[in-house]
């Protein structure tokens, strides 16, 4: 009723069947589910919701909802079903457009550019229509979905100069003044006025769908599987095979690179857009010039002759192991490389930043990074001639120590990629624990059991990140971030205990909480509820004495005024 945007946890409190029943609220979920990417639920939703708004003749609700409809159709790739839908938009676009929803361009946008429209059909460039849409959410009020059209632009050309345009800096200058200043609005300015390339900590405040298009598009690095949720998402789906196409190229698997170039053309055909064609002919290059270069290898050895037949020398079994060798890795409270024949090395290094360069290609998708992106956050600034140097002898040292550890050819430098064979790496206890939290998010708005599961397995992971680089600047930002993660699983895991009526696990949550944050008061305000709801008022006193002691020492004041009153109100 006052404009803002129906958020998850909202309609989550809300009885099932009161949102089936409610056309406004089945239409609100709708958003949620299109917003988080969630597209089979979002189908199903606004068929529901359209059937509704039906029963009450809305044609304005019918039409934003089958906006809606001809968006998610075009993101599923479903030609069929979309080609009437999007029909009917185009008719009502063009000869009644000021009654459309935002929805209703956007759909249009993206149809026209992936081929779902006919060339003919009157209408004006993609680029027009998501300045349509765009504009349209202004008019609504809607500056969330006008954001996320802006991003969805952004992403569709990145590299167009999208700061001259003069209506793109209005709308930039609007959003600045009209967006919540939730963590999602605080994103989305940064990320829009950032040109995509926003801090990594705030790209991951944005939806599962446009963490993944942000990192795969702006920065060209790809995680190697998608959430499940994003499996019907065509778009993703592409820039995941393009990424899992150049790995194989790497590794010089021409056969396997040619079944995904296949994939990633069937993509193409359902979803396009000018950034998409830039990356399929930029593979379809790399890919012919490899099967050129592999061709060429054995005429050029035909036409030396060998002075005298060798026959290869005999592998030793043993020896064979040792390259077939997958480690385990552990980054936290210490780096240690661990197999399941139970081989066990600890790495030790000539150079220091030879450790720091291991830890942060073992912190990156894939283990790769960009060889400037290297340069900038483990060498520093500095001369272009010095810096080159450190890292060629950086990059010796550690092929030299991980050789000695009984790993092959485990670095690699290939076009400006600096990265670490994956066929070695089996796991990474950083990388588990930060894949286990992030989908334990994404499953908390629905299926908080299963994301309390995920919870519980990953807070045993937690600890000190690489203590052996004590002040490592772009280090303490991934520790921040793991400390930041694991408050709010403890945090999420005392509310899902006291409603589960758990009063053992929610207590040893709230415990863990204040200890690993003894400084939050937030942390003391819900241990003091949770000993009043059990009826342990002086329990409550000596939680509240203790942080009225801590902030003494810490702050020279008292507590919130909102605490104290919990305990003597």
């Amino acid at each position: 009723m006052d404009g803002r945007r129906v958020t998850a946890d909202m309609l989550a409190v809300i009885p099932a069947s009161i949102r089936n029943s409610s056309p406004l609220l089945l239409q609100a979920e709708c958003e949620e589910g299109l917003l988080q990417g969630r597209l089979s639920d979002a189908k199903r939703l606004i068929e529901s919701a359209l059937r509704a708004f039906a029963a009450q003749a809305n044609e304005e609700a019918m039409l934003t909802l089958m906006g809606m409809l001809g968006l998610l159709y075009q993101q599923v790739g479903d030609r069929s079903d979309s080609r009437p839908v999007i029909d009917f938009l185009r008719m009502e676009w063009e000869h009644s457009g000021q009654a459309c929803s935002g929805f209703v361009p956007w759909s249009l946008a993206r149809a026209l550019a992936g081929g779902g429209l006919n060339e003919q059909s009157g209408l004006a460039s993609p680029e027009g229509l998501f300045q349509a849409a765009a504009n349209r959410f202004r008019e609504e009020g809607k500056p969330l979905w006008a954001a996320i059209v802006m991003l969805e632009r952004l992403l569709y050309d990145p590299q167009s100069d999208l700061l001259a345009n003069p209506e793109w800096r209005l709308l930039l200058q609007w959003l600045g003044r009209s967006l919540d200043e939730t963590s999602l609005g605080l994103a989305l300015k940064e990320t829009l006025n950032a040109g995509g390339k926003p801090r990594d900590e705030t790209i991951e405040l944005l939806p599962a769908r446009y963490v993944y298009l942000v990192n795969a598009i702006c920065f060209g690095r790809a995680n190697r599987r998608p959430p499940r949720s994003l499996d019907d998402d065509i778009e993703v789906q592409f820039f995941a095979a393009a990424a899992e196409l150049r790995r194989e190229l790497q590794r010089g698997d021409t056969a396997r690179a040619g079944e995904l170039f296949q994939a990633l053309d069937g993509y193409a055909a359902l979803v396009s857009s000018p950034e998409i064609k830039r990356r399929l002919t930029e593979l379809d290059v790399l890919r012919q010039q490899m099967a050129k270069e592999e061709a060429a290898e054995p005429a050029a050895a035909a036409s030396v002759q060998p002075v005298a037949e060798e026959k290869p020398s005999p592998v030793e079994p043993e020896a064979l192991a040792v390259q077939d060798r997958r480690w385990r890795v552990q980054l936290v409270d210490g780096l240690r490389f661990s197999a399941s024949d139970g081989q066990v090395a600890e790495p030790v290094w000539k150079r220091r930043k030879a450790g720091e360069l291991l830890v942060y290609l073992l912190l990156q998708p894939a283990y790769k990074a960009n060889r400037e992106q290297v340069l900038e956050r483990v060498f520093g600034e500095g001369e272009a001639a010095k810096q080159s140097n450190q890292l060629y002898v950086t990059l010796h040292d550690l092929r030299h120590t991980l050789r000695e550890m009984g790993m092959s050819d485990p670095v690699y430098v290939k076009r400006g990629v600096i990265g670490l064979d994956e066929q070695i790496i089996e796991q990474v206890d950083a990388e588990t624990y930060m894949t286990l939290s992030r989908v334990g998010d994404q499953l908390w708005n629905d299926d908080r059991e299963a994301a309390c599961r995920l919870y519980e397995e990953a807070l045993p992971l937690y600890g000190q990140l690489a203590t052996e680089l004590p002040n490592v600047e772009w280090l303490e930002r991934t520790r921040e971030q793991m400390l930041d993660r694991q408050t709010n699983m403890l945090k999420r895991l005392a509310i899902y205990y006291t409603d589960m009526r758990d009063e053992v696990k929610a207590e040893q949550a709230l415990s863990e909480w204040i200890a690993l944050r003894p400084k939050q008061e937030e942390a003391y305000e819900a241990m003091i509820r949770h000993c009043l709801a059990k009826g342990h008022r002086a329990e409550a006193i000596g939680w509240y004495k203790r942080l009225e002691r801590m902030y003494e020492e810490e702050f020279g004041s008292e507590p919130l005024e909102e605490t104290r009153r919990l305990i003597w109100n």
